[in-house]
């Protein structure tokens, strides 16, 4: 099966992401590093994207290496069991000053 081509794919790569969007190639390296495009930048990348007619969504901004699989939500690590905390106020002493 075929994956679905990045966000960075669609653009062409990092440097030509990077001179469209007016950000520095760094910053973009970041992004695609980090696997996730910063939320006050989605809606500039988007816009950008569509006035180049490329053919990104706003799934491409929101997930910008494609969506995680749903086996990779699965192998996830459980969530640990909940703390309970059992503290009485009789354990404080009020002439403590």
């Amino acid at each position: 099966m075929e994956s679905e081509p990045s966000i960075f794919e669609l653009f062409g790569g990092i440097r030509p992401m990077a001179r469209e969007l007016g950000e520095s190639p760094g910053t973009v390296q970041g992004w695609k590093r980090n696997g996730r495009i910063p939320a006050e930048k989605q809606p500039h990348v988007l816009e950008v994207g569509l006035a180049l007619n490329l053919p990104i969504t706003a799934e491409h901004v929101v997930f910008p290496l494609g969506r995680p699989d749903a086996v990779d939500a699965l192998s996830l690590s459980p969530c640990p069991p909940p703390v309970a905390c059992h503290r009485s106020g009789k354990a404080q002493r009020k002439d403590a000053a």
